[in-house]
């Protein structure tokens, strides 16, 4: 059997709710190692077709065998172009995981991990855009504490982001290690969560702009989908999860009036099963809903 060296979330449940024609089209916004896309790929027969895309150009490095399909194709883009990629083509379902690739995590080079000293980068798309780095240095004391704050739930963000004014006044701060060792100075450490640990994520995500590009995404997958496509999202953070379900509701949409229902739970988490192999799985939240026409 083929393994992904990523070990995609909620893979049954994805499977389950989003495949359901062998034959269809489907799209699968978040690539990262491919765990998703092989199994999609698995489901569908000779006349499925599956377009997998991911911002992140060093995902086309060393693609293993098995994605050398007729059936696939990899698009290096950001996934809030949808509307723009498939502008003449109807979708059957569309699938966006919002964590973070474990390839990615665990590559010191990337700088997205507080476990392991490295360049602070954080941005998915390594070619353009502003680091992590160049962004903790510049930014103002308040804009610090309210990503922090509102992107991390950081309650030592004023504290945080003092302590990297300081520091930066004698010195730029430009190794994962250097603000994760000035992090730990400012928080104590009282449960098993690492104490950076919001801080980078919020940090990533403001790099990232992951708010905006899901919102995109989301108003993008109304108009691909085809009448009854589907749309399944994997989100990790409460914000995330919340924009997902009010747009599902159809609240605070930016221009789609398009409706959807939910295909059987509103949500979905993962089981214990897959929480005790994968650790990383515990905070993911499955919403998959059904366009209506």
């Amino acid at each position: 059997m083929i393994h992904a060296s990523h070990e995609a979330v909620m893979v049954d449940e994805v499977l389950e709710n989003l495949v359901f024609k062998q034959n269809g089209k489907y799209v699968d916004c978040t690539f990262g190692a491919g765990g998703h896309s092989l199994e999609i790929l698995k489901k569908l027969n000779k006349e499925g077709s599956l377009i997998s895309i991911d911002k992140d150009e060093t995902v086309s490095i060393n693609l293993p065998s098995h994605f050398s399909d007729g059936r696939f194709s990899l698009i290096h883009d950001s996934f809030s172009n949808l509307q723009g990629i498939f502008e003449d083509e109807e979708i059957d379902g569309i699938l966006v995981d919002l964590g973070i690739s474990s390839t990615q995590l665990d590559d010191p080079n990337r700088g997205f991990s507080f476990q392991s000293n490295g360049p602070l980068d954080m941005r998915i798309d390594s070619s353009k855009g502003q680091t992590a780095s160049e962004w903790i240095n510049t930014a103002s004391k308040k804009e610090i504490e309210d990503v922090l704050w509102i992107l991390g739930q950081e309650r030592a963000s004023r504290k945080i982001a003092s302590k990297i004014c300081q520091s930066r006044e004698k010195q730029t701060i430009e190794s994962t290690k250097e603000l994760s060792d000035l992090i730990l100075s400012c928080v104590s450490k009282k449960s098993k969560k690492h104490p950076a640990t919001n801080s980078f994520r919020a940090i990533r995500m403001f790099v990232n702009n992951e708010i905006q590009e899901l919102q995109k995404v989301l108003e993008a997958a109304s108009y691909v989908l085809c009448c009854g496509g589907r749309i399944a999202i994997i989100s990790f953070h409460s914000m995330e999860d919340r924009i997902v379900k009010r747009f599902f509701q159809n609240k605070d949409r930016i221009e789609s009036t398009i409706k959807f229902n939910y295909i059987k739970e509103k949500f979905l988490k993962p089981t214990k099963e897959e929480i005790e192999n994968n650790p990383r799985s515990r905070s993911a939240i499955l919403r998959v809903a059904e366009k209506v026409c």
